[in-house]
């Protein structure tokens, strides 16, 4: 009976381990992630004066102000403004935009159009399809559906 229990306690041990190992080893379990430092780069920045007071200006020193470019001078990013062709009609008929703006017509009617201006032409649109170009000068482009002549327009590109 003793050697019956041995051989069970053997027994019991040998199917613990096996319960115990999921058939990966440790050595494949063992990720060290490897970190590659990161180094900034340097901006050279010209070595600046210190003027304390008005009293220490010397011949070659000029004091400088603080200066603000208005926003009007900064240029703007350009932007798309959207006209629906809808019943027969361009929605709005007449828009303001900026050089480099663009504008893109969609037809949003079951009938084809065709918009048509002294420096492009959408081609056919139909339901659905949109046509965009971007102004580049400025000026006054006066534009109508070739399709559909009542259908008028205008663009207005100012500066």
């Amino acid at each position: 009976m003793r050697r019956e229990y041995i051989i069970f306690i053997i027994l019991l041990w040998i199917l613990a381990e096996g319960c115990a190992e999921n058939g990966v080893e440790e050595s494949d379990l063992a990720v060290t992630p490897v970190e590659t430092p990161v180094v900034p780069a340097e901006v050279p920045q010209a070595p600046a004066e210190i003027v304390e007071n008005p009293e220490n200006y010397t011949s070659n020193q000029t004091p400088v102000e603080n200066v603000t470019v208005p926003e009007a001078e900064i240029p703007a990013e350009p932007k798309t403004v959207e006209v629906k062709i809808e019943d027969f009609a361009f929605n709005p008929d007449s828009v303001t935009i900026s050089p480099g703006d663009t504008v893109r017509w969609t037809n949003l009617d079951l009938f084809t159009h065709k918009v048509t201006g002294p420096d492009f032409s959408s081609g056919t649109l139909r339901d659905g399809d949109s046509y965009g170009f971007t102004f580049t000068r400025e000026g006054t482009y006066r534009y109508y559906c070739s399709i559909h002549a009542s259908m008028e327009g205008v663009v207005i590109v100012e500066g």
